[in-house]
């Protein structure tokens, strides 16, 4: 399905692809800010690199000379699960923001994961904000996919908090073993 959606997004693998750079070069001192281990680091700015390339670069890669501000406010609203389960859209930003909030809840300390956590929150109100303010993009700001970002965030930083203290348990255990 997300196949299908990535069909009118060709530049999206080849973004996403370019962000392994940053994210392979600075995982470590992101890691070492938030006192969390560099994958975590890693899973922070390959999300971010996601988000930037499924949201914020132009539809097939041509700027719109033609683009207009414009930004739809109105029918925004949470979605159900079983929408979140059957709507070929949603599954990208689902699967885009996720990792960001995952990454995020696996900050070292609670307030650095506070604090990341709330950034990552702020991260779908920023990009709409970025898609109204640059017309030339060509992306259209829509507060339903705000909705759908923060379901993302929320659900990536569930699962987060929930794997996060295994994934401590496991690590502890491999390190008092060797």
């Amino acid at each position: 399905m997300i196949s299908v959606v990535l069909g009118g997004m060709p530049m999206f693998w080849p973004g996403l692809l370019l962000s392994l750079v940053p994210a392979a070069l600075l995982n470590r001192p992101v890691g070492r800010l938030l006192r969390a281990h560099w994958v975590v680091g890693f899973l922070l700015l390959l999300g971010l690199g996601g988000v930037v390339v499924a949201t914020l670069l132009p539809e097939a890669f041509r700027l719109s000379e033609d683009a207009v501000r414009h930004c739809t406010v109105r029918g925004g609203r949470p979605r159900s699960p079983h929408e979140l389960l059957h709507v070929r859209h949603i599954e990208l930003k689902l699967a885009t923001y996720a990792p960001v909030g995952f990454a995020a809840a696996l900050a070292g300390t609670r307030r650095r994961a506070a604090v990341a956590l709330l950034g990552a929150a702020v991260l779908p109100f920023a990009v709409s904000a970025l898609q109204y303010a640059v017309p030339a993009i060509g992306r259209d700001c829509d507060v339903q996919d705000v909705w759908d970002g923060l379901q993302g965030v929320v659900l990536g930083a569930a699962l987060g908090l929930v794997l996060g203290p295994v994934a401590r348990t496991v690590t502890r255990a491999r390190a008092r073993s060797v």
